[in-house]
């Protein structure tokens, strides 16, 4: 496989001397493609690259993953005579979406069979002009570094450097993301702002000004090519908010010109809760750095994509011409579109938000958030898996998430927190819901090879906690965070030795469960599967209270404590609990009585009350109106990370979070009511309707399936 991507002609090469962290370098090389035919430019590179045939951006990403397995890029260059330039990003340091590694690139231009170019000792390289390596202010930790451009004078080239890197080759698994044309920002706010001695925009003196008496266009609001001039003698400089109307995730495009060199710090966010965009909050700085000269010069940073609804501009000067600022929006190109609608126009719009949601949260793979972190979670592309299979009809970028997952098991039997990155604390919670997604994409997608080829993993991490199975009660892992949700009780850290945890022990049960279920898919047999299953549904019998007449979420010092929907909402979905007390829990999932349920794990409450009994939809339904409809009437373009919105976290709340899009699933799973019967075969469930009037389209792996549902006049046609 890997002499079909790369010939022993190329080498992986760097540049001497380069910075070790935050590096921009530039690589170049012409080339000669006679006839028609397309060449094709195979690479792969350590960190983020951009290609230019000419100086004509290619639309190009490197997919993340490991050392000991580099993905190859492929992509069509224009034939006749050109110059290719490479330019390379490397972060050179640990972050939630990339880990540290050696750097380097490799790439081949090919013809058929003949080489026309490739990476080798003859390769020029050098620094990038205009940004600046070396260490700078992390955006996040999770994110990683921010940038700064100033313009500055090229350096000379020099003759690239042969470096050592051992790894497997393979094929990028998803399509190139798609680059959208710009979409520009509306002047919201602007006037003259004093900075702070700590040089944050987030505690930066700001003064309004009406815009007659601070540019030459007052009617001017949509910043985009017509060149809108800032003068005031004011204070430090002149600041702009813009609107991109709705939540977007791109890459920071800007155009401006100012008489001398003027320093632009751009501020990013998602609301304006602060009378600005809040950039600065415990410790993380949403903002980066540019430098406007007296010659006019569109820049575009293509290495790492910003997310939020707002930008913010600080020009240290007083006057300043703005022809455009905005994102180029940058996209997965999903296998189609779902569609839902309905006799309620909420429900409707919950679809369509929740969809936006998801698309802004999946690029190279699943992440959580495009604003904060951008990073692959087991559990939140669990919820985001489920959503995309009604939105999108999307199968390739959950298996090649899980693939990604998958190759990150740890020694000790666990996937990392983040893939493919290396992250210092883990989740075991997370592990077992990975589990549960792989039966769920075999099931959804009907690719039982892939179940196949995963089932080594699955059952790795199904030996490290039975380990921790013991007399009954599962305890937790010494060590690890022992996260369920983010609600009081169940966010901890390092829990009490000897603690039994019924969340996990539920997790537990369900992972054991769907591996059941894709062995028996793949016909395989399962010795001891079943007696264990058995016995982990027996021993959640310790933690249930007659007094409480509710699970316990922990057995601590033989006393039971916590009691919380999530675990109640568990046992149902499990159908862990005897008959007699089905209904008692039910009711225990509908009062408030229980440490509620977040958002990201509604769905187990949600989808508990659906199957327990039809006539919970009503209920089930009108939370889901109550809970994301409140966050639409507060202004959402995207569903949030929890209730509290932008509050939580410590003000670092997410207002767009994937594990939110999850009404996508449920409408089409329980409204239009289908479902996989069996592996890859989705079928109409014969279900009363739950509202008067829905319909939908869905794509399937057997094709486009239309439903039409309405109370007692049920009907479907494909």
């Amino acid at each position: 496989m890997d002499h079909d991507l790369f010939s022993q002609a190329s080498s992986w090469i760097w540049m001497d001397g380069a910075a070790d962290v935050n590096c921009y370098l530039q690589f170049r090389t012409d080339f000669a493609a006679a006839g028609e035919k397309a060449p094709v430019l195979n690479l792969s590179a350590e960190g983020h690259y951009a290609v230019f045939v000419d100086g004509n951006y290619l639309p190009s990403t490197q997919y993340p993953d490991y050392p000991h397995r580099k993905s190859v890029q492929s992509i069509p260059l224009p034939a006749g005579s050109h110059t290719l330039e490479i330019q390379v990003w490397y972060p050179g340091i640990d972050t939630s979406v990339i880990r540290k590694e050696l750097p380097g690139l490799r790439f081949e231009l090919r013809l058929g069979e003949k080489i026309l170019a490739f990476s080798g000792p003859d390769t020029d390289v050098r620094p990038l002009a205009g940004y600046r390596s070396g260490p700078i202010a992390n955006i996040t930790g999770q994110l990683g570094m921010g940038f700064f451009w100033a313009e500055a004078q090229e350096y000379p080239w020099q003759k690239a450097t042969v470096v050592e890197k051992i790894c497997d080759l393979a094929p990028r698994p998803i399509p190139e993301l798609t680059v959208r044309e710009m979409q520009p920002a509306r002047l919201c706010s602007q006037g003259v702002f004093t900075a702070h001695e700590s040089g944050l925009q987030q505690f930066a003196a700001l003064s309004f000004r009406q815009r007659e008496g601070l540019t030459d266009r007052p009617e001017e609001d949509l910043i985009s090519g017509a060149g809108v001039r800032f003068v005031s003698e004011e204070a430090d400089g002149i600041y702009l908010v813009l609107d991109l109307g709705r939540e977007s995730v791109g890459y920071l495009d800007i155009d401006a010109v100012c008489p001398t060199a003027t320093r632009v710090d751009v501020g990013f966010g998602e609301h304006l809760d602060d009378l600005r965009v809040r950039t600065d909050v415990g410790g993380r700085r949403f903002t980066v750095g540019w430098e406007a000269g007296p010659q006019r010069k569109r820049f575009v940073h293509r290495f790492l994509r910003l997310g939020g609804r707002y930008l913010q501009l600080f020009f240290y000067g007083h006057d300043v011409t703005v022809y455009h600022v905005g994102m180029q929006m940058v996209e997965y190109p999903v296998r189609g579109n779902g569609t839902f609608q309905s006799s309620d126009r909420l429900m409707d719009k919950i679809f369509e938000v929740s969809k936006h949601t998801l698309r802004c949260s999946m690029h190279e793979h699943y992440e959580d958030c495009p604003w904060r972190e951008q990073a692959l979670y087991a559990m939140d592309s669990r919820n985001q898996m489920l959503s995309g299979y009604y939105a999108f009809g999307e199968f390739t970028q959950p298996r090649e998430s899980l693939r990604t997952l998958a190759l990150s098991l740890r020694e000790d039997g666990l996937l990392e927190l983040c893939a493919p990155a290396r992250v210092s604390v883990d989740i075991p919670s997370f592990s077992l819901i990975f589990v549960t997604a792989l039966e769920e994409y075999c099931r959804y997608s009907g690719d039982l090879d892939f179940g196949r080829e995963m089932l080594p993993v699955a059952a790795t991490i199904l030996r490290t906690f039975h380990g921790q199975f013991r007399e009954g009660r599962m305890y937790a892992l010494p060590g690890y965070w022992n996260f369920y949700e983010w609600q009081p009780g169940l966010s901890g850290w390092q829990d009490p030795p000897n603690s039994a945890e019924s969340p996990l022990q539920l997790f537990y049960l369900l992972a054991l469960q769907r591996m059941e279920k894709l062995c028996g898919y793949l016909e395989l047999k399962t010795p001891g599967l079943a007696e264990e299953i058995a016995a982990v549904k027996a021993g959640l019998e310790d933690f249930w209270s007659e007094e409480e007449g509710a699970y316990a979420s922990y057995i601590r010092h033989g006393e039971k404590s916590h009691y919380a929907q999530l675990v109640q909402a568990l046992v149902l979905y499990t159908d862990s609990c005897p008959e007699a007390r089905q209904q008692e829990l039910c009711r225990k999932l509908l009062d408030d009585k229980l440490v509620p349920v977040s958002l990201a794990y509604s769905i187990f409450k949600y989808e508990a009350l659906l199957q327990q009994s039809r006539d919970y939809a009503e209920e089930v339904f009108g939370q889901i109106a109550d809970r994301w409809g409140n966050m639409l009437y507060q202004g959402a373009t995207t569903f949030w990370e929890t209730d509290g919105g932008a509050r939580d976290f410590g003000w670092a709340g997410s207002l767009c979070h994937g594990w939110s899009g999850i009404p996508a699933y449920l409408f089409g799973a329980y409204i239009l009511s289908v479902r996989p019967e069996q592996p890859g075969v989705w079928k109409e469930m014969n279900e009363e309707a739950c509202m008067y009037f829905a319909q939908g389209k869905l794509l399937t792996p057997q094709g486009e399936m239309t439903v039409i549902r309405q109370k007692n006049n049920r009907r479907i046609t494909r």
